[in-house]
């Protein structure tokens, strides 16, 4: 991969349902009836920032390094074109084979909302190369999580080297009315240190929706 730039972590930020703008999307069924979904938030890292996200680390895990994650030219979606995407190396600082062995980081925003359903998008990729190994046996676990609950999950699993593993994560939530947290964590059961031949993993387009209750 060719040029990247380096993000910083930060404190996610908190959105107002009121600052969004509505779109009237009509129902399937004879075109009888509309809800409104409003987008509360959507990030394809083409202008190389990590707002409105910030960023966690989980306990004993590391995103890869002090430059980790960023940006970097990558395509991670099929057939879709090459676009800018964020870049993480996920896994345990500390080897523990006993105690929470899914450790690293990932992305965490808050946002408030009315009563309604919150709609969880993004799509999500792994690669790996090494000089000597064959393979990997984790690619990395993403899951969505809202307000401490596990909404979406999609492990990757072993993953041989020189190979391209690539999923759409989506969830919907239900939700009170209040502040929530929405997280996306990226995790590993192994090691990952900035010179180790680790697999990569990355997130782009991500999209949150919400509908509130008609």
């Amino acid at each position: 991969m060719s040029s990247s730039r380096p993000l910083r972590g930060s404190r996610g930020l908190r959105f107002s349902l009121g600052r969004v703008l509505l779109i009237v999307i009509a129902l399937v069924g004879g075109g009888v009836g509309i809800c409104e979904a409003a987008i509360l938030s959507q990030t394809d890292f083409e202008n190389g920032r990590l707002m409105p996200w910030g960023t966690f680390v989980t306990p004993n895990g590391t995103m890869g390094g002090a430059e980790m994650p960023r940006v970097v030219p990558f395509e991670s979606g099929g057939n879709r074109p090459q676009s800018q995407s964020l870049q993480f190396k996920v896994g345990q600082v500390r080897y523990d084979s006993d105690n929470a062995r899914e450790q690293g980081g990932g992305l965490v925003m808050q946002i408030t909302t009315e009563t309604g359903t919150l709609n969880l998008s993004a799509h999500i990729a792994v690669t790996y190369h090494s000089p000597n190994d064959k393979r990997n046996l984790a690619g990395g676990l993403f899951q969505w999580v809202v307000d401490d609950h596990v909404m979406a999950s999609h492990d990757m699993g072993p993953i041989e080297n020189n190979e391209f593993l690539h999923h759409h994560l989506k969830a919907h939530h239900s939700v009170n009315a209040g502040v929530h947290t929405i997280r996306l964590r990226v995790t590993r059961p192994f090691t990952s240190y900035p010179k180790q031949d680790a697999p990569l993993q990355y997130i782009d387009d991500l999209l949150i929706s919400f509908s509130p209750n008609p």
